[in-house]
């Protein structure tokens, strides 16, 4: 049997021991209510980790200063219907890190260090079948190898009022992200909005060298900005361990102005963004006729604003309730591929009896093409008439339903509709559908 079968059986296997397992508790899941059947069972279904406390050494490392991180991510998709032909994928994401409280450990006030080793596998239905520029597996990419991910400094000074972070680490993980959107596969969704499409983003897990800084001017407002290396070589398979800066083509600055109000006497959550960056680097001009010299452009840029707000709790306090979510973003055409992209979403945390837990997602994402690149692909065309495709904009639909069976255990089975795959007509809508399965070890 292959690795990837082995895998599969495994996490097939495991599946329906923690599923038959969750039906014989009464309440899903919730540490105040007796516990039916085998204790030992039911303690380790109800922990948060799939390989427990380890006889308290867990715990004790985290009272010392020392915290564990360790999880395995995978997304499978499928499209019956539509794209360049029909097929299945699977990918997958191994990560494993800690968290280092240097005031607990060496006396450092309010510091700490993070590192992440991650490792990628496997295969993308938006590549190999689909066409779409938009994965529909969000954890595909970033050289599927093993890599360092991160290696960062933390500190808090001025009465906690400014965050600064320093090391190999990422834009993506600062800036333009909310952890509403990984309750979605698609990548259009989750962890980063579309800009970071030729846009100089580090993206996770594909680190650089940089920092932030983050000050809150007042409780619910806050400005941040940072600095990263852009280094187009470091997302190659060869290079997970790659912490030189040859290949590096220049810096990208983002900034963001943040603010977290709460509303009525529910205390309904908001978060509101507007950020921009800019990029120094020289890249490849857009208005370039396709087949011909490549001209280039000096530094790219793009600014987006983002909003989620919770419109109804279901019980206060808490994440449980109704929230919507908003993005608009816009990019220089000249540079960037997505020149407009546009998101709304639902996001219910919290669905039936007894599922407290548990979340359903509906969202749409619509990525508009540079119109730079297809004024120069319409001038291919006055030359050689059908000599290029013509892009106009690709549009994604999700519809998920995440089943948290135990803290460290979740299925997630989704969705997706691919309108226009590649921003083009000439390759059939897609129908996917996928399962995200994520355990916490």
């Amino acid at each position: 049997m292959s690795g990837r079968r082995l895998i599969r059986a495994v996490a097939v296997a495991l599946w329906c021991a923690l599923l038959g397992a969750s039906v014989l508790q009464s309440r899903s899941a919730r540490a105040d209510d007796p516990a039916p059947g085998d204790p030992d069972l039911s303690s380790w279904l109800r922990g948060q980790y799939m390989t427990g406390d380890w006889n308290g050494t867990r715990r004790d490392l985290e009272a010392k200063g020392i915290t564990l991180r360790g999880h395995h991510i995978s997304e499978s998709a499928a499209n019956p219907i539509g794209g360049l032909k029909q097929g299945a994928a699977y990918t997958e994401q191994v990560d494993a890190g800690a968290d280092f409280d240097l005031e607990k450990l060496i006396g450092w006030p309010k510091a700490k260090l993070h590192v992440t080793f991650t490792q990628r596998a496997g295969q993308s239905l938006a590549a190999n079948t689909i066409g779409s520029f938009i994965s529909v597996q969000e954890i595909f990419g970033a050289g599927q190898n093993v890599r360092l991910a991160e290696l960062s400094y933390e500190q808090l000074i001025l009465d906690d009022r400014l965050r600064i972070k320093l090391g190999w680490l990422h834009a993506s993980d600062d800036f333009a992200t909310s952890p509403i959107y990984c309750h979605f596969q698609n990548n259009g969704f989750c962890g980063q909005i579309a800009i970071v499409v030729n846009s100089g983003f580090t993206i996770y897990p594909t680190g650089s060298w940089g920092g932030m800084a983050k000050a809150s001017l007042f409780d619910e407002v806050y400005v941040q900005t940072g600095a990263y290396e852009v280094n187009p070589t470091l997302a190659a398979p060869a290079n997970g361990f790659k912490l030189g800066i040859s290949g590096a083509t220049g810096v990208i600055m983002p900034a963001q102005l943040g603010w977290q109000p709460r509303f009525g006497t529910a205390g309904l959550k908001g978060h509101y963004r507007l950020g921009g960056y800019y990029d120094t680097s020289d890249v490849p001009y857009l208005g370039s006729l396709p087949g011909g010299p490549q001209a280039k452009a000096r530094g790219r840029w793009g600014f987006y604003a983002q909003a989620d707000q919770m419109i109804y709790s279901a019980a206060p306090g808490t994440d449980r309730g109704l929230t919507a979510f908003a993005v608009l973003a816009y990019a220089a055409p000249d540079t960037a591929m997505l020149e407009y992209i546009g998101q709304l979403g639902l996001l219910q945390r919290g669905t039936f009896a007894d599922r407290y837990d548990d979340s359903i997602g509906l969202a749409i994402s619509y990525s508009r093409v540079s119109s730079t690149l297809v004024a120069a692909q319409n001038a291919a065309n006055a030359v050689v008439p059908g000599s290029v495709g013509v892009q106009s904009a690709e549009t994604t639909i999700e519809l998920n339903y995440r089943a948290q069976l135990t803290p460290w255990f979740s299925l997630m089975p989704n969705v997706q509709y691919v309108i226009r795959p590649n921003g083009v007509t000439t390759i059939p809508n897609a129908l996917v559908l996928g399962l995200q399965v994520r355990l916490t070890f």
